[in-house]
């Protein structure tokens, strides 16, 4: 039994430089390599209709492709429009292969006053919402997928381990219980711009880094200095390479390949941020490699 897929997330075609270099990357990645299937962790790049092409550039690789909604996809854009930007049925599914299943998940919500509802236009931001969360129809859905003898593996665009402020879902709690509970072995995250593994209660919470850039404005903006020298920058530190990782499963291991980095310029450090920690991961210029080894009992717990 072998597996092999490819994971990115973040692009952010529509606000960096280089997006047309970045995305000719990662579909000559794709063809290099012998994959089961390729799929963007959200933030893709705006869902209208001139990007359609880099949508087709993928397909035409042959290699299938999945998608998760990301909050800047819901920027100027309602959750229909994505669905049918992707081809995409539903924006929360699951599909199997071999004896995993793969679990795609839409943390796009917000909950006010127990109201929740899909990102749109910023619309989370209000006050007194609560943001990112998994909405109750997902978490019933979750509890039947997750009710079999598979092992499996979630993709989403919030993490369900980060615990800084607003980046982590937060009903995560309920999440993790869950998955502890069941034979939750990866779950795969973007979002967040920065690279973090985090192994609870059985499961490992993997964010991929970015493809294109980590937002740092905060940062900079703290200081009068680095305002005057850094203004040009918008914010934005910018990553060289667009990260992209392959993970390969096998009858013995799971193995996330990494892959190391470096900025285009500006880093971290130089911005006063010497210990490359933000928004509770890291931005070393990297996306760390990960291993897991079946036991003897042939689980991997």
């Amino acid at each position: 039994m072998s597996i092999r897929f490819l994971v990115f997330s973040d692009l952010h075609y529509d606000t960096v430089e280089d997006g047309d270099e970045r995305i000719s990357k990662i579909i000559r990645k794709v063809k290099k390599n012998q994959l089961d299937f390729c799929i963007s962790l959200g933030d893709f790049c705006e869902p209208v209709l001139e990007n359609k092409r880099l949508v087709n550039a993928i397909l035409q690789t042959r290699v299938p492709m999945y998608y998760t909604v990301g909050n800047h996809e819901t920027d100027r854009h309602h959750l229909d429009e994505i669905l049918v930007f992707y081809d995409m049925k539903s924006p929360f599914y699951s599909f199997e292969l071999e004896n995993y299943k793969f679990i795609v998940l839409n943390t796009c919500f917000y909950s006010k006053d127990g109201v929740e509802e899909a990102f749109y236009e910023n619309n989370y931001k209000v006050k007194g919402s609560v943001y990112p969360i998994l909405p109750q129809e997902q978490l019933n859905w979750l509890r039947e997928e997750l009710d079999d003898h598979k092992k499996h593996i979630v993709f989403s665009h919030h993490s369900f381990s980060n615990e800084f402020a607003k980046r982590g879902v937060q009903n995560r709690d309920t999440i993790q219980n869950m998955f502890s509970a069941k034979n939750v072995l990866l779950c795969m995250n973007g979002h967040d711009h920065g690279d973090a593994v985090i192994e609870k209660n059985g499961t490992t919470y993997y964010t991929a880094n970015s493809s294109s850039n980590v937002w740092i404005g905060s940062q900079i903006d703290s200081s009068e200095t680095l305002k005057e020298k850094y203004s040009h920058l918008n914010g934005i530190l910018t990553y060289k390479e667009p990260f992209a990782v392959i993970v390969e499963i096998d009858d013995s291991k799971i193995k996330i390949n990494g892959v190391e980095g470096e900025y285009q310029s500006v880093t971290p450090e130089d911005i006063g941020l010497d210990n490359y920690q933000w928004n509770g991961v890291s931005i070393l210029p990297k996306a760390s490699s990960w291993e897991v080894n079946m036991k003897e009992n042939g689980s991997f717990r």
